[in-house]
């Protein structure tokens, strides 16, 4: 293709190496995650700190807001200059002044009455225990300061509350992967809180995160910091705190961000957080809402009536698009995967006229394989998920997030011709996903595999049909995976079957009936490419899906089927999961070779799957109607079952000597390939 940054070939590998997982970048170890390197701040010169600290006590904070605000500041000097000219944000009842910054980790605390708790507070009224009585709700400080206060039994009453909340957050709303990755990207709202104590211990002054505390909770889990340790040690005591923080600096600039352990870099990367920092608070006129009503209806906007979520399709449209500009960059390293022309036409932004004089081919379907080979290629795999956290700061994106972005990136074309009518778009969309998740899409469809349909050396369709047959004499299919080829024209052939009228491959049916068909249409597909019949099938299907006409059911040489009535049969899901039930092919039998062998290796895990299920029906009988499961309770004989573990401890022991022997012909053909380089 124009542009083609890997063309297709010019590596020297073949089919049959591609096909064995070989390729450049994989080998050189490219997909190792990699993370944010921040920059590294020095800890600031407690002159800068004095003079912060002079400007706030002009913004009539309490004492204690003053010296937590200023020591929490990672540039001092910067705060103190966007203390002149706050930004503003509106809320209901207000209007909050801010001053966007960084703050040290060591330095924010999670929202104490986190509202997140509703629903399973313990209160007094219902005579729950006084440790675990929710806590009361913040108040507005005196006057009109920018500042919440809080009054709680005593200092333990409060550092249980925050270690218990910490804990939870971390386990209902995990974000520690995601931060320990590109640290925390949206700023947190950062809200000066006093606590005062009933027991008559000193009043400890706090930064509550009133919109993030399950992204600080995950900050102080990676760190290791206890909650109670930044409440009632750090914020009193600045020696403690700046020791705290500079034995992080002081190991960076000691050994070096290349040097530092990967743990150790995902401290360093959440040793700071993004902060929008309350000032200051102007109350609405007419309703004169005190300052703490305000911030409860910020995190009620924020948390409780927030904006409408887009929907999983406009989501996946947006990180397509950031997948498409991360594959579409040069890195330092290694050139770009897809060229700027391959992204409009894999974007759908340019025309078909468009397409076709850049060279690209005028059919959906390569056009289909073309994306899915570079989306869901494992060699695609690290610039993919640069793309997905580039939106979603998602550090370990899925092998099914890729093939959704994959999938409507696929379908856009149909889509607009469709009018995006959900009834029509939904259930094939749903069924690409299903198909796609095809785990020999990441082996096989590598950057450089020669395509069927690509401009440099691509194959026929012809070729790629006869290619697919070789494969499955040579019993690829048989053994649960399919080959190059097989796999090159499942994709194809699937796109026209999901888009068909009426469509030709549908979504598995869970829950129904015992005669109706729950394989994924994924496993459809390979039971089908798995004999010559279906790769037929598959051939006819892209040949008629590219004519615009109806697929039609073929038989064993690709000759439509006719009725007795002499009419063709137009394909469809029943007739396609009837004909590839997946039951081994007997029409041509075979008794010697690897054909042969691989017949019987589809035989045992067909076995073997039926004992899995005879296992689990026999599990199920219940000792009486809707009891529990007989043999859970009562156990079975045990003689039966020794003599069953046997037979099977026999079976089991000679699959490992076969698996032993493919090893050891493996590592000698290995070293006999190693020996002819060295001569």
């Amino acid at each position: 293709m124009a542009g083609e940054t890997h063309v297709a070939g010019s590596s020297g590998l073949s089919r049959a190496d591609v096909g064995a997982g070989v390729d450049a970048e994989t080998l050189s170890g490219a997909d190792r995650e990699t993370g944010w390197q921040p920059a590294q701040w020095p800890l600031p010169r407690v002159a800068a700190v004095d003079n912060l600290a002079d400007a706030l006590t002009g913004k009539s904070f309490t004492a204690g807001a003053v010296r937590v605000l200023s020591q929490a500041a990672v540039r001092p000097d910067e705060l103190r200059r966007k203390l002149a000219e706050p930004a503003e944000l509106r809320v209901q009842g207000g209007t909050l002044l801010i001053a966007e910054t960084r703050l040290w980790s060591a330095a924010v605390v999670p929202h104490p009455a986190n509202p997140r708790e509703y629903g399973r507070r313990s209160y007094a009224l219902g005579g729950a225990a006084a440790n675990l009585r929710v806590l009361p709700e913040p108040t507005s400080g005196p006057g009109h300061l920018a500042e919440l206060e809080i009054l709680v039994e005593s200092p333990h009453t409060l550092a249980q509350r925050l270690e218990d909340a910490q804990s939870r957050l971390a386990r209902e709303n995990p974000l520690g992967e995601d931060v320990a990755v590109d640290g925390v990207l949206q700023p947190l709202t950062v809200v000066p809180m006093t606590v005062r104590h009933r027991d008559g211990h000193r009043s400890a002054p706090l930064l509550i995160a009133a919109d993030g505390s399950s992204r600080i909770s995950a900050v102080h889990e990676l760190l290791g910091y206890a909650p109670s340790k930044v409440a009632y040690e750090w914020s009193m005591d600045s020696r403690l705190f700046r020791r705290e923080t500079n034995r992080w600096l002081r190991l960076v600039q000691k050994q070096g961000w290349e040097n530092l352990s990967d743990e150790e870099q995902q401290k360093v990367r959440v040793l700071t957080v993004p902060a929008r920092v309350v000032i200051g608070f102007r109350p609405n006129e007419r309703t004169n809402l005190p300052f703490h009503t305000a911030v409860r209806n910020f995190i009620g906007l924020t948390h409780i009536r927030p904006p409408k979520p887009y929907g999983s399709a406009v989501e996946n449209e947006a990180k397509a698009d950031a997948v498409l500009d991360t594959l579409a960059q040069p890195t330092r390293s290694r050139p770009a995967r897809i060229s700027e022309p391959q992204k409009q036409w894999f974007a759908g932004v340019i025309s078909h006229d468009e397409a076709l004089d850049e060279g690209f081919s005028p059919y959906r379907d390569v056009r289909a394989a073309e994306i899915v080979r570079s989306v869901l290629g494992g060699s695609a795999k690290r610039r993919v998920n640069d793309g997905i956290r580039s939106l979603t700061a998602k550090q370990k994106p899925t092998r099914e997030d890729r093939v959704d972005i994959a999938v409507e990136l696929v379908i856009r074309p149909y889509r607009t011709e469709m009018n995006d009518l959900v009834q029509v778009v939904r259930p094939r969309r749903a069924v690409l996903q299903r198909a796609y998740r095809l785990k020999e899409i990441e082996q096989h469809l590598t950057a450089d595999l020669r395509l069927e349909g690509a401009e440099y050396d691509g194959l026929s369709l012809e070729q790629l049909r006869d290619e697919a047959l070789d494969e499955v004499e040579s019993g690829f299919g048989d053994s649960g995976e399919l080959g190059p080829a097989q796999t090159e024209l499942a994709v194809k052939a699937c796109y026209y079957m999901a888009v068909a009228d009426p469509m030709a491959l549908q979504r598995e049916v869970f829950g129904g009936p015992e005669h109706e068909d729950d394989r994924s249409p994924a496993t459809v597909l390979r039971a089908m490419l798995a004999r010559s019949r279906g790769v037929h099938q598959a051939y006819e299907i892209v040949r008629a899906g590219r004519r615009g006409e109806p697929l039609l059911e073929v038989d064993e040489k690709g000759v439509p089927n006719r009725s007795a009535a002499g009419e063709v049969r137009e394909l469809t899901d029943t007739l396609v999961r009837h004909t590839y039930n997946g039951e081994p092919s007997t029409d041509v039998p075979q008794t010697t070779g690897h054909k042969a062998a691989s017949l019987r290796w589809a035989e045992i895990r067909l076995k073997v799957e039926e004992l899995t299920r005879a296992v689990a029906a026999m599990e199920a009988v219940p000792v009486d109607e809707g009891g529990r499961s007989l043999v859970q309770r009562d156990g079975w004989d045990t003689e039966q079952i020794k003599e069953l573990r046997a037979t099977l401890d026999r079976s089991d022991r000679k699959l490992a000597t076969w698996a032993d022997v493919h090893e050891d012909n493996k590592m000698a053909a290995q070293e006999q390939a190693e020996a002819e380089q060295e001569l």
